[in-house]
């Protein structure tokens, strides 16, 4: 054994890449909430495994703990046998420990040797996380964090504890490329830094969180097929899985998008000889999403408002009632000064079914009988998901470089700048949004492009004839 604990971990046996180096660095300085990627290739996959190694070794030999337990995860059992369970077969050697394939303790797992502390790696997939409501990590390593839910990372949060370690000690590691369900969130915390308020209310968790990016070209041992693939890619593609562009990615139902042509500066007032209207979608658990909108005289809807109704976590609402939503919009309406104007206000079917009356009695009123109590009258949009897809890729569409497209919001539209971006395609029907994603915003604002849809009739009905290709 002496030869191997002569071994240096970081470049001996786990062999880091200096990327990977910066990681451990990064850790090693305290922070807790670590993210590591972006590009194809970039290893980290590979980083998890000998990280978790390492972690563990550190637990041993730094502070004397034997049989810490740390989570290596995946989001379904198939991705978590290919990503990790098959390479750990082959790269860890036999002295360092023993695989088991259900241990009694443990389930599947890979435990250290007694002379290395016996720590142990428990493998486990995230498609029902509350299987481990009772189980407790010294650290949470995550492989395509992105393939997750928020709800998943903050229920994995309660599980990162460990007695006697401190819980900056305790980390959380997340690996992923850009892309699918979680990217929103994932974006919003590690690479926007938009932290929810239970994130600095008590303790300042916001210093704790720290983005490594990876690159294609931070991986040497790529070899030139890999290369010439990647660099054949189609360019969105190719910046998404060859450099880690988070603003774009595989799966990205709105590929249109683009900073510089959608978004304009804040309107010093809003024009009165145009016409207005207001879209909504309802939420109570979920977030609600309001937006205004003018249509000016090429066509062209402009977002210069809205009002999105969340706690400040990712798809988490603010359970306001409905009189307090009216409430709202009229106090914000009065204070933008397009208070009394005519305004057609367009809203999803469920604002105009009986809801439950949660005191008792039976059912209570609609949403739109409570918001017609306050004068402000709502009709139902067309809630047609085929169609409005369509209809939203066609306004995004940039059809000439001089112009703007036919559908612009203001830079105070935060989270339709924040959402739709990331919004990404149903798994089985590249038709459809994700509705796993936070579609809010994009719900709300296809009232306003469906109702304005030039390939509609006269009737309203969409016409064959005019549909887009």
């Amino acid at each position: 054994m002496s030869s191997q604990s002569d071994l240096d971990f970081d470049n001996d046996l786990a062999s880091f890449l200096p990327k990977q180096k910066e990681t451990v660095s990064w850790l090693d300085k305290g922070m807790k909430y670590v993210l590591y990627g972006g590009a194809l290739g970039g290893g980290k996959s590979r980083f998890l495994r000998w990280y978790a190694v390492r972690f563990l070794l550190n637990c041993y030999y730094r502070w004397g703990f034997k049989n810490v337990n740390v989570m290596l995860a995946c989001e379904d059992y198939p991705s978590l046998k290919d990503r990790q369970l098959q390479k750990i077969s082959i790269e860890f050697p036999a002295w360092l420990g023993r695989s088991h394939v259900d241990h009694r303790d443990y389930g599947r797992c890979f435990i250290l040797e007694k002379c290395f502390g016996s720590g142990v790696i428990c493998f486990r997939n995230l498609d029902d996380p509350s299987k481990y409501a009772s189980a407790e990590f010294a650290a949470i390593l995550v492989d395509e964090l992105t393939k997750n839910d928020y709800e998943t990372f903050n229920f994995l949060r309660t599980r990162l504890r460990w007695a006697g370690i401190a819980d900056q000690d305790c980390k959380f590691i997340g690996a992923t490329n850009p892309g699918s369900v979680g990217h929103a969130w994932v974006k919003q915390l590690w690479i926007d830094r938009d932290f929810p308020r239970e994130f600095y209310q008590e303790l300042d968790y916001r210093p704790l969180f720290h983005f490594v990016p990876s690159r294609a070209d931070d991986n040497p041992y790529l070899d030139q097929a890999y290369w010439s693939m990647l660099n054949t890619l189609p360019e969105r593609m190719r910046k998404a899985f060859r450099d880690g562009n988070w603003d774009l990615f595989v799966g990205q139902a709105f590929t249109e998008w683009r900073q510089a042509y959608h978004i304009i500066k804040p309107l010093p007032h809003v024009p009165e000889n145009l016409q207005h209207y207001m879209t909504f979608d309802w939420g109570f658990g979920a977030p609600f999403s309001l937006g205004w909108w003018f249509v000016d005289n090429d066509g062209r809807l402009v977002r210069f408002h809205e009002w999105y109704g969340w706690t400040g976590q990712p798809n988490t609402g603010t359970r306001m009632a409905d009189s307090e939503i009216a409430e709202g919009i009229l106090k914000r309406e009065e204070r933008w000064g397009i208070a009394g104007r005519k305004i057609e206000r367009l809203a999803g079917p469920d604002c105009f079914s009986k809801r439950p009356d949660y005191k008792g009695g039976g059912q209570g009123p609609s949403t739109a009988d409570v918001f017609r109590e306050y004068g402000i009258y709502i009709k139902p949009g067309d809630p047609d998901r085929k169609h409005k897809i369509k209809a939203f890729h066609e306004r995004l569409r940039i059809r000439n470089e001089e112009e703007l497209p036919m559908m612009v919001v203001t830079e105070e539209c935060k989270h339709f700048i924040r959402t739709i971006p990331t919004l990404v395609q149903a798994e089985n029907d590249i038709e459809d949004i994700d509705t796993d994603s936070e579609d809010h915003v994009y719900d709300e604002a296809c009232h306003i492009v469906m109702e304005k849809d030039p390939r509609k009739d006269k009737t309203g009905d969409l016409d064959p004839e005019g549909m887009v290709a």
